[in-house]
């Protein structure tokens, strides 16, 4: 049974990136030059971003963190019956009403940061499923003994870094934590999205946080099943995931000496995400490159789709964090920065799909052509998409805003016009990511049927 409920948090996971693939093409048009100006698209684009970003983020990511925990508890009674069914029918309820608000007549798009809201009573009620199926999960394991690799436990590429798995919990615990925290500490405000922004900004930093530490995670199982031989001297690996973990533990002191409201706190979370989000996978990008350079043969190999996905991950990940730092006032470099740091981060999980794929009884990927072309389509795709951000960003053009683009320089139309060529690549590489994952699923299963 265990095995069957790890595999449902991956499905959930590829059907809220198919959900956000569509919403992406409203936000492709509504900036596109030649469709910018069509009602229909203005109308949508908040919405659209809304979801697109809910889902692709915030669902996609904590399906990938649930996945993980259920495979590491593999083997172990629960302590609560059906807690993990539990978890996973709070999830499944909560995609579908986060997929549904956009169509609330009545409902608002507020573009706070780090998790963007309609205000719909469908979607705070799919917000606080979702939550809820991540406090149930968080039970589930802490309830149990992480497997050391045994007989019990098949997935020996997850068990190999159980002790940095472990890491992740109380990461997570403090996100839900500083959510509630912040709540508790907001003022009545009359601008709803400011309040949005004040109350999602100490969570979403720390969240932010436990994705990191999943990714690197990540990373390491698709490096070692790369070459076998691959490894980080123990002691420095720790050292890695201790900073992330330590980094969250301070969440409670910026609560107890600034406000949710106050600037410093914002402050502290910024620089806290700067020092355990970006140094420490930074520090294991150098450690993992060296070796894709040096066996570059294994881009034809049968594990090549493994190859592809963690060079492109690597490739967003470190652009993106680049171009935060040449982040000046609110345009929409911001968004191309997010976008290259949040792509590398989804390409790594794409990795780990096709990965883990032939351990729950499906097809094997890995040595596809088309699964190696996809991250591929898919990162390039991205790296044009976010480019163009960045370099109308240097024209002043406005984050989370459609259109804007009459008597405005040619370079801000060229600039808009790579952005949705790249847009349009990358959502025929998510969709490929889908039809992949779809194929590997059926035709094992008509494989089975026809025996």
């Amino acid at each position: 049974m265990q095995k069957s409920l790890s595999r449902y948090w991956l499905l959930l996971g590829v059907l809220a990136l198919a959900i956000a693939g569509l919403f992406s093409l409203v936000l492709v048009l509504a900036r596109a030059p030649e469709t910018a100006q069509i009602a229909l698209f203005d109308d949508m684009f908040h919405k659209a971003l809304v979801v697109h970003v809910d889902l692709s983020v915030l669902v996609w990511f904590l399906s990938i963190a649930c996945l993980m925990w259920s495979m590491a508890a593999q083997g172990s009674r629960q302590v609560f019956p059906f807690l993990e069914e539990a978890a996973l029918i709070c999830f499944v309820l909560g995609t579908l009403l986060i997929a549904a608000s956009p169509f609330d007549p009545n409902g608002v798009a507020l573009m706070s940061n780090y998790i963007p809201v309609i205000t719909s009573p469908a979607f705070f009620l799919g917000l606080a499923l979702l939550f809820c199926g991540v406090g149930a999960m968080l039970v589930r394991v802490v309830s149990c003994k992480l497997q050391v690799a045994s007989k019990k436990n098949e997935f020996s590429l997850l068990t190999t870094y159980n002790l940095p798995l472990a890491t992740t919990l109380p990461i997570a615990f403090m996100a839900i934590v500083a959510f509630l925290w912040s709540y508790h500490q907001m003022p009545h405000m009359s601008e709803a999205e400011e309040y949005c922004d004040m109350l999602f900004w100490g969570g979403g930093h720390v969240l932010q946080l436990l994705h990191v530490q999943m990714v690197m995670i990540a990373w390491l199982m698709l490096a070692r099943a790369l070459r076998r031989e691959f490894h980080v001297y123990t002691a420095h690996l720790y050292i890695l995931f201790a900073i992330g973990l330590v980094t969250s533990l301070c969440t409670p002191w910026a609560y107890l000496h600034h406000r949710a409201y106050d600037l410093s706190q914002h402050e502290f979370f910024t620089h806290m995400m700067i020092l355990a989000g970006g140094i420490a996978p930074t520090i294991l990008v150098l450690w993992i490159m060296p070796g894709l350079i040096t066996f570059r043969h294994w881009r034809l190999g049968n594990k090549r789709a493994l190859y592809s996905t963690l060079a492109m991950s690597f490739i967003l990940f470190v652009y993106g964090n680049i171009l935060g730092a040449l982040i000046e006032g609110q345009n929409v470099v911001i968004p191309a920065h997010y976008h290259g740091a949040i792509v590398g981060v989804t390409l790594g999980f794409m990795g780990l799909a096709y990965l883990l794929l032939p351990k729950f009884g499906w097809r094997d990927v890995t040595g596809w052509k088309f699964a190696y072309w996809q991250p591929i389509i898919y990162g390039g795709g991205q790296l044009l998409h976010i480019s163009g951000l960045a370099w109308s960003g240097g024209y002043g053009v406005l984050r989370k805003t459609p259109g804007g683009l009459d008597d405005v320089a040619t370079g801000v139309k060229i600039a808009m016009a790579i952005m949705g060529v790249g847009g349009l690549l990358a959502i025929i590489g998510g969709f490929m990511f889908v039809v992949v994952i779809a194929v590997a699923i059926f035709s094992r299963a008509d494989a089975r049927a026809a025996r």
